[in-house]
């Protein structure tokens, strides 16, 4: 028996450096960029998107309080400033916006407009809906293997495809569209992968 339980151990012992490793050779694999620098080496294009039709869910907060969100796994911070909206999207994820932008983005479940009256009760997720847009952002793909560090307008730092989230063949980075027509780059946040086609139009992904 006790040489049985001394196998046991020394079996666990070996898986657990097994992944133990093969965390580190992720790690070391990947290619750690600021948002400047992807833009200036990466292949990939910014091609023009735009919201499909969803429920998430959103809410304003009575106090401080800070929220982890897996698929990025970064902590948030939202307070009560009569401003700062946290929503959570299809597979819970959390992000904040400012008030004026989650009003003229989404709508209630009946497809009436929101207004901040709607979030008077705090500290409690009401469900609202996108409004459908067609060309309305710029996105452009990240390889899996690349994590890039995009600071938002609203001061969230957020990283694409880092080691420990799943992430599909890749995370995307969107952004509004500029005075010129072209990518608004002091506006751009990180989407999951896994998340941006049940999300985003992707019919433009393919055109060079």
């Amino acid at each position: 028996m006790i040489s049985i339980i001394v196998i046991t151990a020394v079996v666990a012992i070996t898986v657990s450096g097994c992944n133990e490793n093969e965390e580190q050779d992720q790690n070391q694999n990947q290619n750690y960029l600021s948002l400047s620098e992807y833009l200036a080496k990466t292949s990939e294009n910014w091609f023009l998107t735009g919201k499909n039709e969803y429920t998430v869910q959103a809410m304003m907060v009575s106090e401080k309080m800070t929220f982890h969100n897996d698929l990025e796994v970064v902590d948030l911070v939202a307070t009560d400033d009569g401003e700062t909206v946290v929503l959570k999207g299809t597979r819970d994820e959390i992000w904040t916006s400012p008030l004026s932008q989650v009003i003229i983005r989404y709508t209630k479940p009946d497809g009436s407009e929101l207004c901040k009256e709607d979030f008077a009760n705090k500290d409690v997720f009401i469900d609202i809906v996108t409004i459908p847009t067609k060309d309305t952002y710029y996105a452009m793909h990240v390889p899996k293997d690349i994590t890039v560090i995009v600071e938002t307008a609203q001061g969230d730092v957020l990283h694409t495809n880092l080691p420990n989230a799943p992430h599909g063949e890749g995370d995307y980075l969107i952004c509004t569209i500029g005075e010129d027509g072209g990518p608004n780059l002091s506006d751009v946040w990180v989407l999951n992968g896994l998340i941006f086609p049940d999300c985003y139009d992707t019919s433009h992904l393919n055109e060079q």
